[in-house]
Order: structure tokens, then sequence, then C-alpha cells
């Protein structure tokens, strides 16, 4: 398995490619991000190669949703843009969610289309793109949030839906990615979920709870999901996506001591 560090969230107080070197320097050879429209693109490939990274994954959808119809056209225009950028970060991830998020994490609309409509939708519009995808060479990754904190409203909430969505759409350019954080919020047992359904999950993301903060801060058994992946041989990326507790570059270093 490759690790790969959010940087979100780590080492606010410096420009992104100073944080992009200290990860590197810790030791990951991956990094991703959110939004990338704040950022400077040119210095992130520039400093990704100058320091042997990947930028792994990016957010995509962030201003129109999946689960209304009506936002379609805006969807699609939106995710050519994000494509662009991928391209130009060589990223091979996009993370897709099914609503568009407020500035605290709640959905930011409510729509009234019952649930069969809203994955109707969903299975419509990465349909839809995955031909973009495929040519961009991105693979689409469709994250179900938790609701019972972080993430209000937000139509999207379990790992079930969401491999249902990724079943229906078939297409190689979109898998699920697996938030433990978010589905041990929403009281799925990860355990049983990844071994049950690795073969879908092209992502996976790591964070302790309570809070949110670096693996071995909170209940989660990270020794029993590292057990777990390498039994079954999971080759792909885990995302430290979490807020530190404690110093930013100790909290960096802790899953690697895991994972590694």
């Amino acid at each position: 398995m490759k690790l790969s560090l959010c940087l979100e969230t780590l080492f606010t107080d410096r420009p992104f490619t100073e944080r992009m070197r200290l990860a590197s320097r810790l030791g990951y050879r991956a990094i991703e991000f959110w939004d990338w429209r704040d950022k400077d693109l040119a210095a992130i490939a520039e400093t990704a190669a100058e320091e042997g990274l990947t930028v792994a994954a990016m957010s995509g959808n962030r201003r129109h949703s999946l689960v209304d119809p009506d936002d379609r056209s805006g969807l699609v225009e939106e995710m050519m843009q994000v494509f662009g950028a991928a391209r130009r970060l060589r990223c091979p991830h996009v993370m897709m969610l099914s609503d568009v998020l407020e500035a605290d994490g709640s959905a930011a609309s409510t729509s009234s289309l019952p649930a069969e409509k809203k994955v109707e939708s969903m299975v419509e519009g990465l349909s839809e793109l995955a031909e973009w995808a495929r040519a961009s060479g991105v693979v689409m990754l469709l994250e179900p949030l938790n609701t019972a904190l972080d993430h209000r409203r937000c139509f999207l909430n379990s790992s079930k839906v969401g491999l249902e969505i990724v079943q229906q759409v078939a297409s190689p350019q979109v898998s699920l990615l697996y938030d433990i954080y978010h589905m041990s919020m929403m009281g799925e047992d990860v355990l049983a979920e990844i071994e049950r359904n690795w073969r879908w999950i092209g992502y996976l993301h790591v964070a302790d709870m309570p809070g949110r903060h670096q693996p071995g801060t909170g209940k989660i058994d990270y020794c029993a999901v590292v057990q777990l992946l390498k039994r079954i041989k999971y080759d792909g990326l885990v995302g430290m996506e979490f807020f530190p507790l404690g110093p930013d570059e100790a909290a960096a270093q802790a899953p690697l001591e895991i994972f590694v």
C-alpha cells in the first residue's frame, strides 16, 4: 500500500509548496488536497517533480452536486475544469461528493427529490463524466461522508449506497473512496466492509475517532486495519486526512509508524 498525506489540514501556517517539501522530508511519496482553485498549480507541479512526489488526489465537484439532475450542466462544466487541472498535475484521482458542502461541512442544499431519484441522478452524472475522466487518465472516487457530526444533511452517508452507485455505473473510471473515520462515525464495521468490498474500493482515507485526529489517538484499531490490508494484498493508496492533535510534524509521522 502507498501512503498519501492530506496537506489541507497540516502545516497550514506555511506556503503549500513548503508543506509538500515537509511531507517529502518525513518520508511521504504522495500528497493530496481539496480545492485546486486557491493553489498555484504550476508551483505544485514543479515541487512535486523536484521532490519525487505524486499528487495522488484532489477534490472534484465543490460547486455543483451529483444528486440534482437540474445541476448537471454546471457539474459537467465544473468537472471539465477539474480534469484539466488534474492533467496538469498528473493527478490520477478526483474525489466526488453527492452534495456541495457549506463552510461548516453541512450539505448546501436539501433537495426534495426522493432517495431513489438522487441515486439515479448520481449514476447518470458519473456515467456521463466517465468518458471524459478516461480521456484525462483520471479515476473518480465517490466518497460517502458521515452525517452524524461533520456533514449534516449530506445524502451519501453509507458505503452500501455508494457501492450500489459505483456498481451501477460499472466503469473503471469510478471507484469507491472508503473513509474509515466517516464510516466508523456512521456505525459501520469497517473491517468487514473493506474485506467484503475491497475490489470496488479505489482509495482509503484515514483518521481516528473521535476527533478526526491522526491514527492512534482514538478508538479505531488501525493495527487491525493494517493487518487486513496486508492480508487482502491491498496495493492502493491510503490517504491520511486528519486534523492533527499536538504538533503537526509529530502527527504526520504517526501514521508512518503504523502503516509502514
